[in-house]
């Protein structure tokens, strides 16, 4: 019943279709009575059988056919499908939900988990959702029409029937109980193989550098896989052991019970309560309908592995989201942090009563030794997180009063590790702003300095890009992010360490490129390229959470301090020579 109830708690616009889809399994299995009518006639029938007599059983059987054959094509035409609508649906509003998510919830679930849940555990439940509620309400209405059947036929047969009924149904939640404790340690395998997976195909580069197994040691990331595949393995084979032993004793249980109601039907035949026909109708019917029963077996593994998923989605999936404000228009980019302490993991702090003040159209650039929560600036200002204490606000209004969507159309962010969809090269562009015209991605691209290269590539525009950009330069893909920001032109740039990971052959190219994206827009640059941070309005230097040093390069340069020890170490690497 816990998974019946689940079911309609995720059903949405189709819960109308599943209720009807029960009542029509349930009718389905209403005919069996017509069965059991049939029996009896021709039982009674046996010494005195004629062509009306035929007819008349044959009547009965056939209306048991088109009772049966209609009410399952409904239930096929109604309910069958009905779980693919509803994990559509699902698929589609936790999707939404992600985009909605602080970027907590990701570092909190793993990647694996995430995509376990969206694939192996809804699949699991779209196949053998519609399955479980078959096999579950057949097995009770076959118990219903059961006991209707034999207590119409005598009550005493009726009562022994009840008792094996209840004595079946006692252990189909036995194994309900089993299948529970199976199935949690399945899933801590699943967990546990996929985690092993995601390490092992990310860091396949890492992999080939290092053949350690060459040289008779075993690697640790291949031990992972290893050991988490074998305790898979492990898992699903005690499952199958398991439920062989309760399959086969339930089989047994249900053979008994039927064996038992057929001699009790002989045994009052010898005493006289019932007659020869009846005796012979609850003989054949219980082999029959008993019969029906065994599809219990099945159902009590599904009785607990589709919940068992549920939970498991509702762990995964169970998604926070990010406050909405309700204030529309921004009306002008001035931003300010006043007093904003935050942490990661709410005990070690990585800004601490931060506040500093940026004007609109400015640039500024923050530096400081890595760890000094330079980039945590960035995403406290896209509302990757929200603050712990203080406020930031943007305009006149803190960021947390604004809509999302109007918060976001107002960045544009660049990032340091570029992350390409697997799409043609245009569409990425486009992506920024999905009703742009071709020639509005081209004149992006050729102010982020990448058309060259597009139009060199075989397919041009239409050229696809490998998953994440993976058939791209890191310098291509930062351009080609640079023009998507371009193509949004949102009035507050955010960039993060965008030339840190490229050539000097690209450097070049993207400084140029975000000189293009910079004009007329407030910019933030997390900086520590010399000729960026030289160019800024203002610069903040951000040591342990903290605002040690504001103010221009000529001015930050002769004081002592971080700024200055920064500037001459980099001026000693920009001069090396071998």
């Amino acid at each position: 019943m816990e998974f019946i109830k689940l079911s309609f708690k995720l059903a949405g616009k189709y819960k109308d279709r599943l209720k009807v889809g029960i009542v029509l399994i349930f009718l389905q299995n209403a005919s069996m009575l017509f069965s059991f009518f049939a029996l009896f006639l021709a039982f009674g029938w046996m010494n005195e059988t004629g062509s009306g007599h035929i007819f008349a059983i044959f009547g009965v059987l056939f209306a048991s056919f088109i009772f049966n054959f209609l009410a399952g094509w409904a239930k096929s035409g109604l309910s069958d499908g009905v779980f693919f609508g509803i994990f559509k649906d699902y698929r589609l509003a936790v999707g939404e939900k992600l985009k909605k998510a602080p970027m907590g919830y990701f570092a909190e679930q793993s990647l694996s988990r995430i995509m376990a849940a969206f694939t192996n555990v809804m699949k699991s439940l779209e196949n053998y959702s519609a399955m479980s509620i078959d096999f579950f309400v057949s097995g009770v209405s076959i118990s219903f029409f059961l006991l209707i059947g034999m207590f119409g036929v005598n009550t005493k047969i009726g009562i022994l029937t009840l008792v094996c009924l209840i004595i079946i149904w006692i252990f189909v939640f036995l194994m309900v109980i089993q299948a529970k404790k199976e199935i949690a340690r399945e899933h801590a395998a699943i967990t546990k193989l996929g985690d092993a997976l995601v390490d092992s195909i990310s860091g396949v580069s890492v992999l080939r550098s290092f053949p350690l197994a060459d040289e008779g040691v075993v690697e640790e990331i291949h031990s992972k896989l290893k050991n988490s595949s074998e305790e898979l393995r492990l898992a699903q084979v005690h499952f199958e052991i398991v439920f062989v032993v309760y399959a086969r004793i339930f089989s047994t249980v249900i053979n008994l019970s039927s064996l038992l109601v057929t001699l009790y039907s002989c045994y009052l035949y010898t005493k006289g309560e019932v007659l020869l026909p009846q005796a012979l109708t609850v003989s054949a019917a219980g082999f029959m309908i008993f019969g029906g029963l065994k599809q219990l077996e099945n159902a009590s593994i599904l009785m607990v592995k589709n919940p068992a998923n549920m939970q498991y989605l509702d762990e995964v999936l169970d998604i926070p989201k990010i406050s909405d404000g309700t204030v529309k228009v921004m009306e002008n980019q001035d931003i300010v942090f006043d007093k904003v302490s935050f942490s990661y993991d709410k005990r070690n702090p990585v800004l601490k009563d931060l506040s500093f003040t940026i004007a609109q159209g400015s640039k500024t650039a923050v530096v400081g030794p890595s760890g000094s929560g330079k980039t945590t600036i960035i995403n406290l200002i896209s509302r990757f997180y929200d603050v712990e204490s203080g406020k930031i606000k943007l305009g006149n209004n803190d960021i947390r009063d604004y809509k999302v969507e109007t918060l976001l159309k107002n960045l544009s962010l660049v990032f340091q590790q570029v992350y390409l969809f697997q799409d043609t090269i245009e569409n990425n562009i486009r992506f920024a702003k999905p009703q742009a015209s071709h020639e509005e991605v081209e004149e992006a691209a050729k102010r982020a300095h990448c058309h060259d290269f597009i139009m060199e590539l075989p397919k041009g525009y239409n050229t696809m890009v490998g998953e994440g950009g993976s058939s791209l330069s890191g310098g291509e893909k930062q351009r080609i992010s640079i023009a998507r920001a371009l193509l949004k032109n949102a009035p507050v740039i955010l960039l993060d360490e965008a030339t840190s990971s490229v050539d000097p052959e690209n450097e070049y190219e993207i400084l140029a490129a975000i000189e293009e994206l910079s004009k007329g827009h407030t910019v933030i640059s997390i900086a520590h390229r010399l000729s960026t941070v030289r160019k800024a309005d203002q610069i903040l230097v951000i040591d342990d959470g903290r605002l040690v040093q504001e103010g221009k390069h000529e001015d930050l340069i002769n004081q002592e301090g971080i700024y200055s020890a920064f500037i001459k170490a980099r001026e000693r690497a920009a001069n090396w020579k071998l």
